[in-house]
């Protein structure tokens, strides 16, 4: 074998993180994680659902595959290297990629993305299974768990999962995997897990993934260690939160910005209109209306300040 094949061989068996497959007629669920490498909880989440289905004998229906994404910044633990990865999920951009060889590729993103295509394009060409895509994320300020999706009828049928429900961001945020998936037909979502590197945030990722896949039929709870009491705590994390929320406004950054965040917000903290949220370099930025703060910056890379929610 070549060393070219050797390392190939080496990445995918890294990025393949979890595959049960029970049949051919079930729902499918794909998990992607670590889409931004300073999110490396979603690969561990992964990881800690494959132990525990390994336990409990596998799927009883469908299947499970779990995906590592962007493999070199997950390696130094930064959001991306040269472009936000779940910013290019363009149709054009990503046809582009599947034409391109692998060493005329402009960006590591385009790359990483380039592999993860080989694994991920004949789920989402299928059209007779079900598929499902999640997407795992977590964030720099402290509060709440919550699930983007859009709107429709295939997102209704993540109602009741215990975790808040935001509509809007996903047309917000332009090229991520989300909308791409969502556009090829297919239930899709980003589920936030917490805050980067708390403990929790593992166990919430962990417990929405099990949750999912008892939804969709490919587990039976009674045969699986600790679901009770993962169950029990996302409802917990998630008691006092907002159930459905839609987006209001979201504060985009410039690379000029300077854009500083004011210390001390959190996930799901109300904001009154013409609250002090930020600076940049022109001065203050205060709220234009009055909602739930959503994702505030407390980190170096991004492009998105924060957004402001309401409940539906």
């Amino acid at each position: 074998m070549s060393q070219a094949a050797e390392k190939e061989k080496v990445d995918r068996n890294y990025r393949l993180l979890s595959h049960f497959k029970k049949d051919r007629d079930g729902a499918v669920i794909v998990a992607l994680a670590g889409m931004h490498g300073n999110e490396n909880y979603g690969v561990a989440a992964v990881r800690k659902v494959n132990e525990l289905l390994e336990q409990s004998g596998g799927l009883t229906a469908g299947e499970f595959l779990g995906i590592a994404a962007n493999m070199p910044a997950l390696q130094k633990r930064v959001r991306y290297l040269d472009e936000d990865m779940n910013r290019i999920w363009y149709p054009s951009i990503l046809d582009k990629i599947r034409r391109t060889p692998t060493g005329k590729m402009l960006t590591s993103e385009r790359q990483q993305i380039k592999e993860l295509l080989k694994e991920l394009d004949p789920y989402i060409l299928q059209s007779e299974r079900e598929v499902i895509f999640v997407d795992l994320h977590s964030f720099s300020a402290p509060g709440g768990l919550f699930l983007i999706t859009p709107r429709g009828e295939r997102s209704d049928k993540l109602v009741g999962l215990s975790t808040p429900m935001i509509f809007g961001i996903d047309d917000a945020l332009q090229g991520t995997a989300l909308r791409y998936f969502h556009e090829r037909g297919h239930t899709a979502m980003a589920f936030e897990g917490g805050m980067h590197h708390e403990s929790r945030t593992l166990t919430n990722m962990v417990a929405f993934l099990l949750l999912l896949s008892e939804r969709f039929g490919l587990i039976q709870p009674a045969l699986l260690k600790d679901f009770g009491a993962y169950r029990k705590h996302i409802r917990k994390e998630a008691m006092h939160l907002p159930q459905k929320v839609e987006l209001v406004y979201k504060h985009i950054i410039e690379p000029e910005d300077q854009f500083v965040m004011r210390p001390g917000f959190e996930n799901f903290q109300r904001v009154r209109k013409g609250e002090w949220l930020a600076n940049d370099e022109s001065g203050q930025i205060f709220s234009p209306c009055e909602g739930y703060m959503l994702m505030p910056l407390y980190q170096d890379q991004g492009d998105d300040g924060f957004f402001i929610v309401r409940e539906v």
